[in-house]
């Protein structure tokens, strides 16, 4: 199974740019303080989206809610025009799809957890996948879909890789399918604050945490994220620390930089990076989110 549509900041590891010899400065106790407001602000959103009851499935999708299913398009489907129609939400197909939600399922994680989840319809799920448009191709051809199944398939979400309900549709002329997320009910997380939201102020620069592991006790988070190469010791190079705000319903994580203050022409390739932290009680349920209140993929430990 291949998913195209992730753009991370993985992207950068590799990625070798000159540079002048500037060197990042640590955070300042007032950016701290910032930091921390922005933190509970993030919570605070977080904990108003799940009282609006929201979160009711107890499932939080975490990155692409459609994934592709093989690696070729094969020679009777423009390849170019099929990823770019997908991107942009256009399909048509020329047979309703059911409308009837079939019954419960189960979303199922790597540690044997499972939950039961309401599933939806085909009908419903071709809408979200349309609804689900990143970028315009008014010039597209949209992509013809000749059937429907129910089956499963592993989705990122908030507690690591799981097994999840997903429609899978199929498409003319192509042996690609498109795996669509079938759970009713997700969690809505919070919009990502806009440069014109007064409230959020100005958002902290740091390193982004990609994704987390968690101990077998859930009380040690160790998050991953892309750094500088080389350790604090050496020029260019910087030690990373992290920190958790918490609350009752979700955990913000921060990673805070230490770059060595030896002047140097440094590049900006990047490496994975990891940090720890221990909470102040087991993550159990709690989301782990960013500043912006968006859900941070965790595994747990065994």
């Amino acid at each position: 199974m291949v998913r195209l549509r992730g753009f991370g900041v993985l992207a950068v590891i590799g990625l070798v740019v000159g540079v002048s010899g500037c060197v990042a400065a640590p955070a300042s106790s007032g950016q701290v303080d910032e930091i921390h407001r922005q933190a509970q602000e993030a919570l605070a959103r977080w904990e108003a989206a799940a009282t609006a009851g929201a979160g009711g499935s107890g499932f939080v999708l975490v990155g692409e809610s459609t994934l592709m299913v093989g690696d070729d398009w094969g020679p009777n489907i423009d390849g170019g025009n099929a990823k770019m129609a997908w991107y942009a939400g256009l399909f048509a197909g020329s047979n309703p799809l059911p409308s009837e939600a079939p019954p419960d399922g189960t979303v199922q994680w790597q540690d044997g957890t499972t939950h039961a989840v309401p599933v939806i319809s085909a009908q419903q799920a071709l809408s979200d996948m349309k609804a689900g448009a990143v970028q315009p191709c008014p010039d597209c051809i949209p992509l013809q879909i000749t059937g429907a199944r129910l089956t499963t398939a592993t989705f990122q979400t908030s507690r690591g890789p799981a097994q999840v309900p997903a429609w899978e549709f199929s498409l003319k002329d192509t042996d690609v399918k498109l795996d669509q997320v079938a759970v009713g009910g997700q969690f809505s997380a919070p919009p990502v604050p806009t440069a014109n939201d007064q409230t959020s102020g100005q958002p902290w620069i740091g390193p982004r945490v990609e994704n987390a592991s968690l101990d077998a006790g859930g009380m040690i988070l160790t998050v991953h994220f892309v750094g500088a190469p080389d350790a604090g010791d050496k020029p260019c190079g910087a030690d990373y620390t992290a920190e958790a705000v918490e609350s009752d319903t979700a955990v913000v994580v921060i990673v805070y930089e230490h770059p060595n203050a030896t002047p140097a022409a440094c590049s900006l390739a990047g490496a994975l990076r990891t940090a720890q932290v221990t909470l102040a009680k087991p993550l159990g349920s709690r989301t782990l989110i960013d500043l912006q209140a968006q859900s941070i993929s965790v595994t747990a430990g065994h």
